[in-house]
């Protein structure tokens, strides 16, 4: 997020005055962040696209209902976005698998030695990344898209998941041991396979 908070909040300001112009700024701002954010959390594009469509009708419906003393604007939209995508998960839990229980907990030690997300963006297969992300609990999956993939900060994403940066930087942490664990299996079941 390289945009100033004082731009998002005058460009809200605008939209609650009628600006088409502002509305029309703030989704192109902030349309692929909260795309991707609900693509990662959810696994589903329909899903994603239609929670995106949904947090830009409700801005346009209750442009009020922002509170600055809250957080930003960015915090503010994927803080909708998070509401929206736990509601649709609830509504399919069946569907996608929150925990593989089949796969055990690394016990290495911390995962200072490597970088996962590094060593995950050259995978042979997205596949595995996609399958790995999604079998992450909630709040481990929340914090990996909020801060690694949208590169927001500790504080940042503390507010829109309304929890301190500390707890951010443990479930980041964890997280990431949770994601090695999961894709050392699958490079080894893939291996077993051949």
């Amino acid at each position: 997020m390289a945009f100033s908070p004082n731009d998002d909040l005058d460009l809200l300001r605008q939209l609650t005055r009628g600006s088409e112009s502002a509305f029309e700024a703030l989704y192109e701002r902030y349309r692929g962040p909260i795309y991707r954010f609900s693509l990662h959390m959810s696994g589903n594009t329909a899903s994603a696209e239609e929670i995106t469509q949904e947090v830009f009708m409700a801005v346009i419906g209750k442009p009020k209902t922002y509170d600055p003393a809250k957080g930003t604007v960015a915090g503010y939209l994927f803080g909708i976005a998070r509401n929206l995508v736990r509601h649709r998960l609830q509504q399919s839990a069946h569907d996608i698998p929150l925990m593989d229980d089949c796969m055990e907990e690394d016990t290495s030690g911390p995962t200072d030695d490597i970088d996962v997300l590094e060593e995950l963006s050259q995978s042979e297969s997205l596949v595995y990344l996609r399958k790995a992300m999604l079998s992450l609990p909630e709040a481990y999956r929340e914090v990996v898209v909020l801060c690694e993939l949208e590169e927001m900060s500790y504080p940042e994403a503390a507010a829109v998941l309304k929890c301190s940066p500390g707890t951010i930087a443990s479930r980041l942490n964890r997280a990431k041991a949770m994601l090695k664990t999961k894709l050392r299996r699958m490079e080894s079941g893939k291996r077993c396979a051949k």
